[in-house]
């Protein structure tokens, strides 16, 4: 019960805090909504990919087991929501939104903290939580953003505009100068570092703008089963492809957890951006970011008893 405490006091509540302080600001000032999310798209999102690329420390194994993981999941989550959609025949804009709710997930800024406090700064738990991250951008930024833009722009308009977006070239140039062992000078590297620290409040306060400006009883059951997707299913496939893999101890537990993490805040910012079904994209963050002060207590407390290291 303390630990469940702590998680929800130190992790999850400053977060609903930030949402709060966007949804206030934007009651008083109205913000421009396409203003801030180009700012996060074009600036902040590829400063953190950039830094967190960058930092990483992986071994050649660990890399091959992390990443076999997260694909195998990321598949069976993609393949599972795309026969929802068609079992319910929504629209493609609203396909997106609700794939991208499911498979995207939060794992840099509540992922790396509740890593942090779970495994108490353990360098191999960090490291697998590191890839993780890396994964979750890459895969935000080719699949999210394809899915989300071709719903509204075509796939063939939709590649040429990946293509313009910073984002992709702020990760190869993180894996270059990872790779290859090269410093950055202070007067680069400082405000990168300062525009990635500042990712998750920007992040945070432009979706409490967002959940300010629509009705949270919109189709509230499809946010109900996006959560339970995202909060209670992902977490039994991946107990299932840890065991199909034979992953044991902290990698085990590592992964497990970050499967439980809530909706990333990018579907969000992606729906917004290409006008996919926003309202509801913003309310699944919310509501799973809420949730899952309970989902993610319960997942840290089975890790270590599915998977003792």
């Amino acid at each position: 019960m303390s630990f469940f405490w702590i998680t929800a006091q130190e992790i999850i509540a400053p977060i609903i805090v930030l949402i709060a302080i966007g949804a206030i600001l934007h009651r008083a000032f109205r913000f421009d909504m396409n203003t801030l999310s180009k700012l996060i798209l074009y600036f902040f999102v590829p400063s953190i990919a950039f830094v967190k690329i960058y930092e990483a420390s992986l071994s050649p194994m660990l890399l091959v087991q992390v990443v076999g993981f997260l694909l195998l999941q990321f598949v069976l989550l993609l393949l599972l929501t795309e026969t929802i959609g068609k079992l319910f025949s929504f629209s493609r804009g609203f396909r997106a939104s609700f794939t991208n709710s499911v498979v995207l997930t939060n794992n840099g800024n509540i992922g790396i903290p509740v890593n942090d406090l779970a495994f108490r700064h353990d360098p191999l738990a960090m490291s697998i939580q590191i890839v993780v991250v890396v994964f979750e951008i890459l895969v935000t930024f080719t699949f999210g953003l394809l899915k989300a833009s071709a719903a509204t722009k075509g796939l063939s308009a939709s590649i040429r505009h990946f293509f313009r977006l910073p984002v992709l070239y702020a990760i190869l140039l993180g894996l270059l100068l990872n790779l290859a062992q090269l410093d950055i000078p202070a007067m680069i590297w400082t405000p990168a570092k300062h525009a990635a620290d500042g990712m998750l409040a920007i992040a945070l306060v432009s979706i409490g703008a967002q959940i300010a400006s629509v009705s949270l009883k919109k189709q509230t059951w499809l946010v109900l089963v996006s959560g339970m997707l995202r909060l209670a299913v992902s977490p039994l496939i991946a107990f299932g492809v840890i065991s199909i893999l034979g992953l044991e101890g902290i990698t085990a537990q590592a992964l497990f957890i970050a499967s439980a993490i809530p909706t990333s805040r990018n579907s969000a910012s992606l729906a917004l951006e290409y006008g996919n079904e926003p309202e509801f994209a913003a309310q699944a963050v919310l509501v799973s970011t809420l949730l899952s002060t309970v989902t993610l207590t319960l997942c840290i407390t089975l890790s270590s008893q599915l998977f003792p290291s």
